[in-house]
């Protein structure tokens, strides 16, 4: 079908003030001249000012490896693809936001091994850099209070009784935590440089989280690649997030001083070359907490708190993964088939998948091909809710467990309850487990972007016992949506309504640009 219109074009009448000659003025040519000129130079900082106006008006098309759709095409383009069949009326909701990512920006290749110029590449060790995670504060978000969550462990409780264990039982779960200075020594050791000249070794010095836990361990040591990890910025970013977030605002506004606040004094020390001033400001910090959990402050503050602030979350996501993925992350590009194409959907998209499902404590949530984990911690974290993942590739599923790991002594760190995490390596088509959660299931996340037709619709099969009211996160439409979605409306339209949305920018660690995303809520 072809369309002979032309594009609509924006128009703006821009008025331009015109100077009159007053009475007496002199005609001369040479004064009519720069009257011109004057006239001219006001209708060209006009026009400029109106095309600056239309450009920042425009969206550009953007470019997907996926060959998305997008929702900001031209309304001519658009209405080929927003016509098409859906199982409801789409709505398209938009989203555009700038975020600091803590997963590799970088697609996983698609063929069957990455090339040997590639493996050379990435065999250097890489982490992300994160800048820090305190959000202004219109971004700041948090999910709806969740009055049924303790967020704080609780002190009748041991560690091991939480994590389901026998009070007397030793295990190796209390030996888990990764301290940041086993990131900066051994094989690490070269990439690092001393953060004050002049002494001999790196000086060792401890950050108090607002726990009871002991604190962590750190070396002064700076990368020499800015993007690998910074033990002095995790701890600059972590007491942020503790002044933050676990103090009242009177003792935080006093803490978070440009002038005399720990950070600041921290960094300045650094500049300084002065380690002496370093320690001891970073002592001065430890006695403020120990003191404000030992008076209640901080239970007292957390007590009230009922929803985890997204800053907070992806700060203690962006510590798992550092510690534990990212040293070995060039492992993951090595893939089998287009099906298992690896890619990460970043804390910031997932919390906002996590408020239009309204996710909370109460609810189980399900990740169909979890790959490390992320989004499966991101849950128990974040919502306090029973989660579940299975990966059927080794080596993510291999990392998805030792992020968990990290995640359970991290959070007692932070002082934080996890939910339940069950993370499982095998295919969720012949999961017995999985069989058995789907129909509790409150929420299912697929990543189903690459699946062929045939493994999508094994997927609706299983879905089809799916209780009422539970929400399915998918990345390829199962009704017809998407270009690879199964198109059997038939069988599925009468169970499911969906709706479409946009992610925003930023959202998944192979593009930049927004991707679309389904909702199906199983209905009937």
């Amino acid at each position: 079908m072809m369309f002979n219109s032309k594009p609509k074009i924006r128009t703006r009448t821009v008025a331009v003030p015109v100077k009159k000659p007053l009475p007496g003025t002199d005609h001369s040519p040479a004064i009519k001249e720069q009257h011109r000129q004057e006239l001219k130079a006001q209708v060209d900082n006009a026009l400029a000012e109106n095309n600056r106006t239309k450009k920042a008006e425009a969206v550009s098309e953007p470019k997907s490896r996926y060959n998305l759709t997008p929702s900001t095409k031209s309304k001519s383009s658009a209405k080929l693809t927003v016509e098409r069949k859906s199982l409801s009326v789409s709505r398209v909701q938009q989203r555009k936001r700038k975020v600091t990512p803590t997963t590799p920006q970088w697609a996983s290749s698609s063929e069957e091994e990455s090339s040997d110029e590639d493996e050379d590449r990435l065999k250097v060790r890489k982490r992300q850099k994160t800048s820090s995670s305190i959000e202004p504060m219109g971004l700041n978000r948090s999910l709806e209070p969740d009055m049924k969550r303790c967020i704080r462990i609780q002190e009748s409780h041991s560690s091991k009784e939480e994590d389901g264990l026998p009070a007397e039982e030793e295990t190796e779960k209390d030996v888990q935590l990764i301290h940041g200075l086993e990131m900066s020594r051994g094989e690490w050791a070269k990439d690092f440089k001393p953060a004050f000249s002049g002494s001999e070794k790196n000086l060792l010095v401890k950050l108090q989280y607002p726990s009871s836990s002991p604190p962590e361990k750190f070396e002064t040591a700076i990368p020499y690649d800015n993007s690998n990890f910074n033990p002095l910025d995790d701890i600059y970013f972590s007491i942020e997030e503790i002044i933050q977030h676990y103090l009242p605002s009177a003792i935080s506004s006093v803490l978070s001083s440009e002038t005399t606040g720990p950070v600041r004094l921290l960094k300045r020390a650094v500049h300084k070359n002065s380690p002496e001033d370093f320690q001891s400001a970073l002592n001065d910090f430890n006695e403020q907490i120990r003191k404000h959990m030992d008076d209640r402050t901080i239970p007292a503050v957390l007590d009230a708190m009922h929803s985890i602030p997204l800053s907070l979350t992806k700060r203690i996501l962006a510590q798992v993964y550092q510690r534990t993925v990212s040293p070995h992350a060039h492992l993951l590009r090595r893939v089998k088939g287009k099906e298992t194409t690896y890619g990460e959907l970043l804390p910031p998209f997932i919390h906002s998948i996590f408020h239009q499902t309204r996710l909370n404590s109460t609810g189980v949530f399900v990740d169909l091909g979890s790959g490390v984990g992320n989004v499966v911690l991101q849950s128990a974290l974040q919502t306090g809710a029973e989660s579940w993942g299975i990966e059927i590739m080794d080596t993510p599923a291999s990392f998805a467990n030792k992020q968990a790991d990290e995640l359970r002594a991290r959070a007692k760190l932070w002082n934080i309850s996890l939910g339940p995490i069950t993370l499982l390596h095998g295919d969720f088509l012949e999961s017995p487990e999985i069989d058995s959660v789907l129909p509790r299931a409150d929420v299912i996340l697929v990543n189903n972007k690459v699946f062929p037709q045939k493994l999508n619709g094994a997927l609706l099969d299983k879905f089809l016992d799916l209780k009422e009211g539970c929400k399915v996160v998918s990345l390829e439409s199962f009704g017809g949506g998407g270009k690879q979605g199964v198109r059997n409306e038939q069988s599925i339209a009468n169970l499911f309504d969906e709706e479409r949305y946009d992610s925003g920018t930023y959202s998944v660690s192979w593009a930049g640009e927004s991707v679309e995303y389904f909702i199906a809520t199983k209905a009937r």
